[in-house]
């Protein structure tokens, strides 16, 4: 079962995330550049408004309703008028940036309003489904939304008209009814709700440092693409949106697909085992999602060049070689930060230490931003943005296992060090020895050559990779032992 648990929520991270991947490539070469980089502003918008006003009560829910498959009625009702009324804030931010920025209003407006309200809809219905453990319903709506949002935002493009309007609306579309059948196919099995007036208190202390560092966190991550269309105009967004996803998406198509799975096990060991047991798992997570996330960061890097000539247009090709690397690493900076630290904030409940160690890489991203993208564009709002997660990691790392500490083996690191060493020598060699070949074979050639020489000096180092199936957590062959031993880094 576990291991099947581990297969769904993996595919119900891919293949949304896959998709998204599919359709920004896709729409590069159906829309107009400056179409495109409003698409990406709505996308971006969307998120941040989204994850900011709404993100916190998914986890409010899942936290405080771990043990329980079918919550109270008082607990549903809660957990509906939290879902409103950040749903609500939500639509109330994007009229304030229409008013802030003219230059997004109108239909941009409209855009986000619908893409916030149909993906508050569906958070809800998938909330509901995880707490009641019925995962392979969450993995149907979720594979069902990846394919249907890429088949209706191209089908609207090429049906009705070729702008970012017609885009957004096909994914938020196909986004809204989905949700609703997730809410009813949930709601089948839950009591009638119960609206409390009291009870909000805890919920609040527990949203606002959250909402708060999602903020800044969207500052680090998200700023720069308001800086650069309001500096040089949505065709620059377009330019460093295409290269933003080419190198994001697939370091989070792991990082994203694991988390479903690891953050619930986290909870469950915390509560039921106590610090030190949580602190095993977290141990595990963290070398899991360097294992995978920084492998691809690094062949993400290494092969940037044939990677954008094979599928974005010349028009791209030159500036995205230059930017992906910086976002390749920027997005594994944020992996680790978001999916292996700062979940400990959540699980002792010490979200407001997130924010502290939010605030410092949130000034450094807006005021670098502020003074070097306009000049800069989209290669320098790159370097800003790896930097800026580096100091957010190093923040977020050092505040919260002072909450959960752990112990990671020196002989686990040593063995991803040289991993990554010969794999990456490996691919090199390989980019020589296919040089002046099309850009498909050098890619596939040296995507090929790394991934072999890793996995095998990773087995060989120590790491039992067909534990990624069923315990992530335990990748490392000594990772069960039920103490850390001395030849261990403590964090």
């Amino acid at each position: 079962m576990k291991n099947l648990n581990v297969v769904l929520y993996f595919g119900a991270n891919l293949v949304p995330r896959l998709s998204t991947f599919v359709l920004l490539l896709v729409l590069t070469r159906l829309l107009s550049m400056d179409d495109y980089g409003m698409f990406a502003l709505i996308v971006v918008t969307g998120e941040i408004l989204d994850m900011a006003t709404g993100g916190w009560v998914r986890l409010f829910v899942l936290s405080s309703e771990s043990k329980d498959r079918v919550p109270s009625a008082g607990r549903l009702g809660r957990a509906l008028v939290l879902t409103v009324a950040s749903c609500v804030l939500s639509l109330l931010g994007a009229l304030l940036l229409a008013i802030v920025q003219p230059s997004l209003s109108g239909w941009f407006t409209v855009a986000v309003a619908v893409y916030v309200l149909a993906f508050a809809v569906l958070r809800l219905g998938l909330t509901l489904l995880q707490t009641q453990q019925r995962h392979g319903l969450y993995a149907g709506v979720e594979i069902a939304r990846g394919v249907l949002s890429l088949g209706c935002g191209v089908g609207a493009v090429l049906a009705i008209e070729p702008t970012f309007f017609a885009a957004s609306l096909g994914i938020s579309l196909v986004t809204l009814v989905l949700g609703t059948l997730a809410c009813a196919v949930a709601f089948r099995d839950l009591p009638w709700p119960y609206f409390p007036r009291q009870g909000y208190r805890a919920a609040l202390l527990f949203g606002v440092p959250i909402v708060s560092v999602t903020l800044l966190a969207q500052t680090v991550g998200w700023l720069d693409r308001f800086i650069l269309n309001h500096a040089l105009g949505p065709a620059s967004v377009g330019l460093y949106a295409a290269a933003y996803a080419l190198a994001r998406q697939p370091v989070e198509l792991f990082s994203g697909s694991l988390n479903p799975y690891l953050f619930p096990m986290l909870v469950r060991s915390y509560s039921s085992e106590g610090r030190e047991a949580a602190g095993r798992v977290q141990s595990g997570n963290i070398l899991t999602l360097i294992l995978l996330c920084g492998a691809v960061a690094v062949g993400i890097a290494l092969l940037a060049q044939p990677f954008a000539e094979l599928v974005l247009p010349e028009a791209y090709r030159v500036e995205a070689a230059r930017v992906m690397p910086w976002i390749a690493f920027a997005t594994l900076f944020a992996s680790l930060k978001n999916f292996c630290f700062d979940n400990a904030f959540y699980i002792t409940k010490k979200n407001w230490q997130q924010f502290v160690s939010m605030a410092p890489p949130a000034v450094i991203s807006l005021l670098l931003g502020l003074l070097f993208i306009p000049q800069g564009g989209p290669q320098v709002a790159a370097i800003i943005a790896a930097f800026s997660s580096f100091v957010s990691l190093a923040g977020s790392a050092f505040l919260s296992t002072r909450l959960l500490p752990f112990t990671v083996p020196w002989l686990a690191i040593a063995g991803l060090a040289v991993s990554f060493g010969l794999a990456s020598a490996a691919t090199l060699g390989t980019r020589v020895l296919l040089g002046g070949q099309l850009p498909l074979i050098i890619l596939f050639g040296g995507t090929a050559t790394f991934i072999a020489v890793y996995a095998s000096t990773l087995s060989a180092s120590g790491f039992a990779l067909v534990r990624m199936l069923d315990r992530p957590w335990e990748i490392w062959r000594g990772q069960s032992a039920p103490t850390a031993t001395a030849e261990s880094v403590s964090y």
